[in-house]
């Protein structure tokens, strides 16, 4: 028992800390993206300012719940944790509408119900249970706002309602991009996937890479 102690401690860990770290990537790339339509210098990778901006801003969002954990004993990871489920099966619908898309881009129709099919059911499932989420009068986030016994609760319980209608709103626009692109793709008689140009590194980071091996 004592060796499954630390085991599932350092499992707990380790999968916070890869969560972390594989999320503020992800987000550092997505929001790069998003700030490039205001501004393309923002949108490179190879810029410094760029790169460090856009981590900045995300390290400060989630920071800002590690905060809230630090001065809030009902707030930080206690905020986030009602959201843990429904994001994470909402981000495997969302990687399965882009997996039914590049297989029609690439022709492969009969093999798009491997992913289309569990991607319809957890579009479903997600959606019902976010609507009840923020919603519903028993298990609802604005419900529990409504009802709480402190101004923090009631602060916690709106942030999660707020995320969790945003997530429905994003997994809504990409489904329907999805089928637009799935319906356009189907109607051209050749494969109109392709891939990004390579880019190569800069010749400076080459060089830096090459005097570190």
């Amino acid at each position: 028992m004592s060796f499954w102690y630390h085991f599932a401690i350092l499992f707990e860990a380790l999968f916070i800390l890869t969560a972390v770290d594989a999320g503020t990537r992800s987000a550092r790339f997505m929001l790069q993206d998003l700030l490039g339509m205001v501004h393309p210098h923002l949108r490179k990778t190879d810029s410094l300012f760029a790169n460090i901006l856009a981590t900045a801003l995300v390290v400060l969002c989630w920071g800002y719940f590690v905060y809230q954990g630090a001065i809030d004993p009902k707030g930080g990871i206690y905020t986030l944790w009602p959201l843990f489920g429904i994001a994470n099966q909402m981000l495997a619908g969302m990687a399965l509408m882009l997996c039914a898309v590049v297989l029609m881009k690439m022709k492969r129709e009969r093999y798009v119900w491997v992913a289309l099919l569990p991607a319809i059911w957890l579009f479903v499932c997600t959606m019902t249970a976010g609507w009840q989420k923020v919603f519903s009068d028993k298990t609802g986030f604005l419900a529990a706002a409504r009802n709480a016994n402190t101004p923090h609760d009631a602060f916690n319980n709106y942030v999660n309602g707020t995320l969790t209608a945003f997530f429905m709103i994003v997994v809504v626009i990409l489904a329907f991009f999805s089928i637009k692109t799935g319906i356009a793709a189907w109607k051209k008689q050749e494969p109109s996937v392709r891939e990004v140009p390579y880019e190569p590194l800069p010749s400076d980071w080459q060089q830096q890479l090459v005097r570190g091996h």
